[in-house]
């Protein structure tokens, strides 16, 4: 296993809702090669707040077909999906989404697989660190993120607010569609129905 990456605050300071806010020097960390089998990567995200905001990984979307599968190995999470609109000449449209799934994990080996055409970004909503795998081989082009730094995150910030969580709508996307709060199993069997 090696250190694949390291995100400071520095570096998290533009998806935040709050680029002034106080929070952890280091927001997450990546390490690949963990297993010979299924699981490439493992997550550690900081728990805490960036001014009321819980620590969170940058986001991305995947620039391949490939699925993904997250596993949660440790902690309390929520991995926000937002799936993709594109136009009719099949030019993604960034600042807008078709549907968003809060997906909250809080039970060791629950298991997400993620469609190619929804971004996604996990919030460790816990009070210790967030810890998860996965399986994704391909690698990361700089579009991946760009789509997401330009919309300064994704399209809900998820805050904790009187010892609640709550949602902001980021104000880059033009639309914020309901956002769908599922189990991971609740989320696979949607999509195992052809996202009916």
């Amino acid at each position: 296993m090696i250190l694949k990456s390291k995100r400071e605050k520095a570096k998290l300071l533009e998806v935040l809702m709050d680029p002034q806010s106080e929070g952890p020097e280091v927001a997450y960390w990546v390490f690949s090669n963990v297993s010979k089998d299924k699981w490439e990567n493992m997550t550690i995200i900081s728990h805490g707040s960036y001014g009321g905001e819980f620590p969170k990984t940058y986001g991305h979307y995947h620039a391949t077909s490939d699925l993904e599968t997250y596993k949660l190995i440790f902690g309390e999470g929520i991995l926000q999906l937002q799936k993709k609109v594109v136009d009719e000449n099949g030019v993604m449209v960034p600042n807008k989404v078709e549907e968003v799934f809060l997906v909250r994990f809080g039970k060791d080996d629950e298991v997400s697989v993620i469609p190619n055409d929804y971004g996604h970004a996990w919030s460790n909503i816990g009070t210790s660190p967030l810890i998860s795998l996965d399986d994704w081989r391909a690698g990361h082009t700089d579009h991946d993120y760009d789509i997401i730094q330009q919309q300064r995150g994704l399209c809900y910030y998820i805050v904790e607010k009187a010892n609640e969580i709550k949602l902001v709508p980021n104000p880059n996307y033009v639309d914020h569609p309901k956002p769908k709060w599922v189990t991971p199993e609740e989320f696979n069997y949607y999509m195992s129905q052809g996202r009916k």
